[in-house]
């Protein structure tokens, strides 16, 4: 995850920086809780298609059942923000390929 880049694409967007803090830290636990996924790679694999699947229904699918291992709150409302927190990185990842926009 590209975090200085990011950081300053949310606080161009005029998202506080408590806010901006607390996207940053969900991605990071992201990537560690999922077998140290890279954000990034995902996001040219597949747009992070793959990962906001396993947000979806809270975290309550199949997807996210190889990861039982997780210490993700799964099936609690909290995981809203973490899938929230993901969409926002894809945005970026769309500005920053897409300047124009």
């Amino acid at each position: 995850m590209n975090e200085v880049e990011f950081r300053n694409w949310l606080s161009k967007k005029g998202v506080n920086k408590k806010v901006q803090s607390d996207c940053v830290s969900r991605l990071k636990r992201i990537e560690r809780e999922l077998n140290h996924c890279d954000i990034d790679e995902q996001y040219r694999s597949d747009r992070c298609e793959y990962l906001l699947s396993l947000f979806t229904r809270m975290g309550v699918n199949e997807s996210m059942e190889q990861y039982s291992n997780t210490s993700l709150p799964i099936g609690k409302y909290y995981m809203n923000t973490y899938r929230h927190a993901l969409k926002q990185y894809v945005k970026y990842c769309e500005d920053a390929t897409n300047p124009m926009n």
